[in-house]
């Protein structure tokens, strides 16, 4: 049986690079958020895991800065399949085997946390193309968890938000298993687990629920520190 859903995972990958090869080109911007909902969508299905949406998605979530707590490398694609958005990801994830391909073409910003400054860099990116009218997710916690709890924000990129006069959306996920409706930490990507190792969990630990509660949008702040706090104590709150 796992052999089975392994096959129909690379299947839905070789789908992906066919929608961003051949079909992406054609498409306009509208058409191509249609297109990589409907796969990350698929994605999900494919390891077995139910999408479940609380609260409300504001309907102009142009210019929005969607910040999340961060457990899994799946979280980029569960927020893409309910309102797709450019990511702000680690340097590392440029190099993943196939997700990494994707995260480039789909314009993901990269930060060296590592290099001196590189978050006042990508910071003044995303001011852009805020301004622009894009829509950006964070995961502020700057790194992922088992989802048990939730870190501490850092504020760096919060600063984008505010030079870009622009919105913060607070989103909590949460790994659910459903026979018990506690809290799964099968599908986190902690450590030196590898990319496999992770899906080999999720396909193992299937079938379960991805719950996407979103909160109440912050604008208007203009201390980055004040907004991240503002943020992680709404994720909690929702997390819970």
């Amino acid at each position: 049986m796992l052999v089975i859903s392994y096959l129909r995972v690379i299947a839905h990958i070789f789908r992906g690079f066919f929608i961003v090869v051949f079909l992406f080109p054609r498409k306009d911007t509208q058409q191509q958020n249609l297109a990589l909902q409907n796969w990350s969508y698929g994605l999900l299905k494919v390891f077995n895991i139910e999408l479940q949406l609380e609260g409300e998605i504001p309907k102009d979530l142009q210019s929005h800065l969607v910040v999340s707590n961060h457990i899994s490398w799946l979280d980029i694609h569960v927020i893409n399949a309910l309102f797709p958005m450019r990511f702000v990801a680690k340097k590392e994830v440029a190099s993943w085997p196939v997700f990494g391909w994707f995260a480039k073409k789909l314009n993901t910003l990269f930060i060296d946390r590592q290099k001196s400054g590189h978050s006042r860099d990508v910071s003044d990116q995303m001011t852009s193309a805020l301004k622009a009218g894009d829509r950006i997710c964070i995961f502020p916690e700057g790194t992922s968890s088992d989802g048990l709890s939730v870190l501490k924000f850092k504020p760096n990129l919060f600063q984008s938000v505010i030079d870009a006069q622009s919105i913060c959306l607070p989103t909590a996920i949460t790994y659910i298993q459903p026979k018990t409706g506690e809290v799964s930490i099968a599908t986190a990507f902690i450590g030196d687990m590898g990319l496999l190792e992770s899906m080999n969990n999720t396909l193992k630990n299937a079938p379960l629920i991805v719950r996407v509660r979103i909160g109440e949008p912050i604008k208007d702040e203009v201390n980055r520190k004040v907004l991240s706090e503002l943020a992680w104590e709404q994720v909690v709150k929702l997390r819970n």
